[in-house]
């Protein structure tokens, strides 16, 4: 998984190497690469753009990257399997799907610090997160177990689980904040789910 870190830098995550690579956009070279932790993953941009956030799934840790130069910036240990990370809309939660541990781990965020605030378990391989525009609740996905659960933010409790196809993984939120695109893995197709009502409108 790659990520630009700034007009002519791409951030690439070697997780079977534990390393981080960063590459030259322009003429496709690499510029460095370095040891980050156990199997990353994932990555994503801090609310205010000012970091890079890598999830080392294995390493049990969140690596902060800068931005501009890719460097590490600092680190945050014993965060449980970080195999997919998100903060919601309002920034106000950090969420990170422990796959291999089967939970979500939920995280009060004040724009600096993460404080555990709950663990909430889930059937089988928790993979990829969705957020509703109004911050009020998660969507994420189980390939184990090919469900689709919605858990409550605020309460941290679960409100509905729906089974979808084989291997759901990837999960989006249409931008009118009306139906949720689940990638189904197992079957190559795009399942759209309308939310409110928990039923698939299209396969």
């Amino acid at each position: 998984m790659f990520q630009e870190a700034q007009a002519n830098v791409v951030v690439v995550l070697n997780s079977r190497d534990a390393t981080v690579t960063l590459l030259d956009q322009e003429n496709y070279k690499e510029l460095s690469s370095f040891p980050v932790g156990k199997e990353p993953h994932h990555l994503m941009a801090t609310p205010d753009n000012k970091s890079l956030i890598v999830a080392n799934a294995v390493g049990d840790e969140l690596v902060f990257l800068d931005p501009k130069t890719g460097q590490i910036q600092r680190r945050i240990k014993d965060v449980a399997d970080p195999y997919q990370i998100g903060f919601s809309p309002n920034q106000k939660w950090f969420i990170s799907n422990s796959l291999r541990l089967d939970r979500v781990d939920f995280y009060k965020y004040d724009g600096k610090d993460f404080t555990l605030a709950n663990r909430v378990p889930l059937a089988k391989l928790p993979s990829h997160m969705a957020f509703d525009a109004a911050s009020s609740t998660v969507f994420i996905t189980q390939q184990g177990s090919d469900q689709v659960s919605a858990i409550d933010l605020a309460t941290q409790k679960v409100k509905w689980t729906i089974p979808v196809g084989k291997l759901p993984a990837g999960i989006v939120m249409t931008p009118d904040d009306k139906h949720l695109l689940v990638g189904i893995m197992g079957k190559d197709y795009v399942e759209v789910i309308d939310w409110r009502t928990q039923k698939t409108v299209k396969r």
